[in-house]
């Protein structure tokens, strides 16, 4: 039996075998379980739109997908028409639409994002709460959730012992406020708090990733395939989320903490019960003053017992909440595929009902 093609469209600027759910697909691919194929129209726009939709029409030829998988559009300008007209010679196959980021205030949604998730049979989003009730206003489907996962681009490669680490703590994400004025984006003032708490901490090696930082520790902006090799240099990782009123909510950067191995606190948001916690180097906390407070007492404790906390944190990330789990629970239903683990998936496997 032939296994079921699902075509993916990227948002890549670049399309790389390390973009994002590239590998994931490669990898069911390579076990049987389907088959892929992948288009990313940013990469396609320098010619100009229209250019860039009829070599997207080109580049799909004859596929006829069992079901198309569409990743944030981004910037491209998709309009409604654009999406009937790409789908129609493909057979009309389901969409299954993955919102990525997290949006509203000033942030809204782009008109590419709304040509599509008017089309889509099933929208994801890595948000809920606000962020689900403007998916629904612009989709028929219900919204379901899905988390951010580790990307299998991250190799899978041993953790140091803590005595190699550099640093005592390191965090990494961008400044957005300015000579104390706040940049729009929620939870940026809570991670400048963060910051300068941790900064406070005595006898501390700080080291701070990210852009328009200054003063003591900062580094600069950490490329994003290196963030793992980064926070491997402290022995315990600290970061502030934005949308940090969004139930379920959480950037890569927690998964991708936790599977550098080292102990990581970090904002708790509504709706996270279903993570693990302590035991596995995961330490969710109410206020940036309770951040520090707990990256105070990490660092009092034994190594042996940040670095077996770390392993553990490590391993469940790589074993349950990487991209190909992700796809096993967006994608099931539609097409054959086994189930990713119930724990943590069964916590969030139905969707939520359309308003």
């Amino acid at each position: 039996m032939t296994p079921p093609l699902v075509l993916q469209i990227a948002n890549e600027r670049v399309l790389e075998p390390g973009s994002r759910f590239v590998r994931a697909f490669g990898r069911l691919a390579s076990d049987g379980l389907l088959r892929h194929a992948v288009v990313s129209p940013l990469a396609l726009l320098g010619g100009g739109r229209d250019v860039a939709l009829e070599e997207l029409r080109c580049q799909v030829g004859e596929l006829r997908p069992d079901v198309v998988f569409v990743q944030s559009p981004g910037a491209f300008p998709w309009t409604g028409d654009d999406v009937r007209a790409l789908l129609a010679p493909l057979g009309d196959p389901p969409v299954v639409f993955w919102e990525g980021d997290a949006w509203g205030g000033r942030k809204q949604l782009t008109p590419g994002s709304v040509a599509w998730l008017g089309a889509a049979a099933r929208v994801y989003s890595v948000a809920l709460g606000p962020q689900a009730a403007l998916l629904r206003r612009q989709s028929p489907a219900p919204v379901r959730y899905v988390p951010h996962v580790l990307p299998l681009s991250f190799d899978d490669t041993p953790v140091p012992p803590l005595g190699e680490a550099c640093d005592d703590v390191v965090t990494v994400g961008n400044c957005y406020v300015r000579f104390g004025l706040w940049g729009g984006l929620e939870g940026s003032l809570d991670r400048v708090r963060l910051v300068r708490g941790l900064r406070r901490l005595p006898s501390c090696r700080l080291a701070v990733y990210g852009a328009r930082w200054r003063g003591r520790g900062a580094r600069g902006p950490a490329p994003f395939h290196r963030q793992v090799e980064v926070l491997r240099q402290g022995r315990v990782t600290a970061g502030w989320d934005h949308f940090t009123g969004y139930p379920g909510y959480f950037s890569d950067r927690l998964p991708i903490a936790l599977s550098a191995g080292r102990p990581h606190v970090t904002s708790r948001q509504p709706g996270l019960e279903w993570l693990p916690g302590p035991d596995t180097g995961l330490h969710l906390v109410a206020t940036p003053a309770e951040a520090v407070s707990t990256v105070r007492g990490l660092l009092a404790a034994d190594d042996d017992e940040l670095h077996t906390a770390g392993l553990r944190g490590h391993a469940w990330v790589r074993e349950r909440l990487t991209d190909r789990e992700a796809l096993l629970h967006m994608l099931g239903g539609l097409v054959t595929l086994p189930s990713p683990p119930a724990d943590p998936w069964q916590a969030f496997a139905q969707p939520l009902v359309p308003a």
